[in-house]
């Protein structure tokens, strides 16, 4: 090289941030491909440090990046919050989007209305990942302390911004988990008294359902406040007693101990080998069970607050594979059949695409039988690369209603609040249409249409459709691939003339131009 590494550098430090990015994607895909056995032990252990300070300056860029998508409304053109579009453009679980946006929140710096930059929220962890010293792990220990600060401390923002500047200070010599002590015994100093007031309480109080699991199972993790433990306490008393709702005992009474039998209850204890824990699911199960099928709930979205689930007919009448719920959730068919019990059946028939047969209606609203055939044809919001639940969505007409729109399920379809919303006539608004009424690259893997499709109305891109709700349709298309894969390499072995000779014709016929449509076509506006 003419140019010195040490006047490379310098010439980098004066290149704007596109020559910027430029350079970093030429470093990137060198390094992946560099050969580092020909360095020593230091130069790796040296390159160790050298790539996780990169590593760690890159949150940095991207909370900084996260905020200018913010600022832009880039995400608002299309009707999306900032970490729904980062989840979607990045393949991001949501929760990772919302965390990004969060985070950009509290390490991006701002500019104000006069153009002036503001520093960020938490000043001296940004100063920390900037340099390369904090990671997110760090961070987001940081955040989680700070959170625990009491009520009475955070009102003082001097004595707030020392406890910060303390954590960040010691990420340069604690691992995160290290990081996490040092902050109780920071929250410990600052509460000496160990008094924490209702304000405190409320602000921790939680409930969160984790996803399900491979085996369809979800854990739980919950801070109840001092009330809501006592209430808890009440109904485990009776309705989780050694004896009570056991479902491996089919004489276990079900439902609260008060009114049943001294001496059936204390013969259902003696075959009760479950544990506390155990027993205190089960209880909790039939207090579900017990308040679903009270009518307590009401109705939600028109419907009668209830479990509906999905199935195919074949599952139905085998009582094997998995059911899903309108809520999103996934449970064996045969705890859906056992859940049903004897609540009234609905049958929905579904054509070969997924499309629900003739049940009209002369009204503007849908009925809940035709929500009902929604649900198991469409499974959630219709818009590409939304993951909401039918619980979570509102009854669509493809035809709006007003410009001659008929309420039949077949031109209907299911979309969440959000999105349902951005479906209009005016600019950047969306547009949804029975897919297949139109060529459009909006398949399935398998080569089938889904039925209905979204684009964004000035966009010029063609309809797509959902398949996140549909992940079965994945699946066979991937068993399909590897037995015509299976079948193929067969051919190839047994038959090498006639396999190499079919590859040709192929590629010939691939070489062919594809022929003008002929003139009499005609397409609508909104296809163009």
């Amino acid at each position: 090289m003419s140019e010195s590494i040490g006047e490379v550098v310098d010439r980098i430090q004066e290149l704007g941030p596109a020559d910027l990015l430029a350079v970093r994607e030429a470093c990137s895909r060198a390094l992946v491909a560099a050969d580092w056995t020909p360095l020593s032990d230091d130069q790796v252990v040296e390159a160790v440090d050298v790539v996780e300070r990169g590593y760690r300056r890159d949150t940095a860029v991207r909370v900084q990046l996260t905020a200018e998508v913010r600022v832009r409304s880039i995400a608002v053109r299309e009707n999306k919050k900032t970490g729904v579009w980062l989840a979607e453009r990045l393949r991001l679980n949501r929760s990772a989007g919302y965390a990004l946006v969060r985070a950009a929140e509290d390490l991006a710096v701002l500019t104000d209305l006069a153009g002036e930059s503001v520093r960020p929220y938490r000043p001296a962890t940004a100063a920390a990942i900037a340099e390369g010293v904090a990671s997110v792990e760090h961070y987001r220990v940081i955040a989680e302390v700070m959170k625990q600060i009491p009520a009475a401390v955070a009102i003082d923002s001097e004595e707030v911004a020392h406890v910060e500047a303390a954590l960040a200070e010691y990420t340069r010599t604690l691992a995160p988990d290290q990081l996490r002590r040092v902050g109780i015994r920071l929250l410990a100093y600052l509460n000496l008294d160990g008094d924490f007031d209702d304000v405190d309480r409320q602000r921790r109080r939680r409930f969160s359902m984790n996803p399900q699991g491979v085996d369809h199972m979800s854990g739980l993790s919950a801070t109840l406040t001092p009330a809501t433990r006592a209430l808890w306490d009440v109904v485990a008393e009776v309705w989780a007693k050694p004896g009570m709702n056991n479902p491996d005992d089919p004489d276990s009474p079900s439902g609260s101990c008060e009114h049943v039998d001294a001496t059936m209850l204390e013969e259902a204890a003696g075959r009760d080998n479950r544990s506390t824990a155990q027993r205190n699911h089960d209880a909790f199960k039939a207090m579900l069970q017990w308040v679903v099928s009270s009518g307590e709930l009401g109705s939600h979205r028109g419907l009668p607050a209830q479990i509906i689930a999905t199935m195919t007919l074949d599952e139905l009448e085998s009582e094997t594979g998995i059911a899903t719920t309108a809520s999103g959730g996934t449970l064996p068919v045969k705890d859906a059949l056992t859940l049903a019990g004897a609540g009234r059946p609905f049958l929905a028939v579904l054509d070969d695409r997924d499309r629900p047969l003739h049940l009209g209606r002369q009204r503007r609203l849908a009925s809940a039988d035709q929500r009902i055939a929604l649900i198991a044809a469409d499974r959630g919001c219709t818009r590409p690369g939304c993951d909401q639940p039918p619980s979570r969505t509102e009854v669509h007409h493809i035809e709006e209603w007003v410009n001659g729109g008929r309420t039949d399920i077949t031109v209907m379809t299911l979309a969440c609040g959000g999105d349902h919303a951005h479906v209009h006539d005016g600019p950047g608004g969306w547009i949804t249409r029975l897919i297949d009424s139109v060529t459009t690259t909006g398949q399935l893997p398998d080569g089938r249409s889904a039925r209905i499709g979204w684009t964004q109305r000035g966009s010029g891109e063609p309809l797509r459709g959902n398949t996140v709700h549909k992940p079965r349709q994945y699946v066979d298309w991937f068993r399909r691939r590897l037995h015509d894969q299976m079948v193929d390499e067969q051919l190839r072995r047994e038959h090498r003339d006639w396999w190499a000779e079919g590859r040709r014709w192929a590629r010939e016929f691939d070489r062919l131009p594809d022929p003008e449509p002929p003139s009499w076509v005609t397409y609508p506006d909104w296809a163009a």
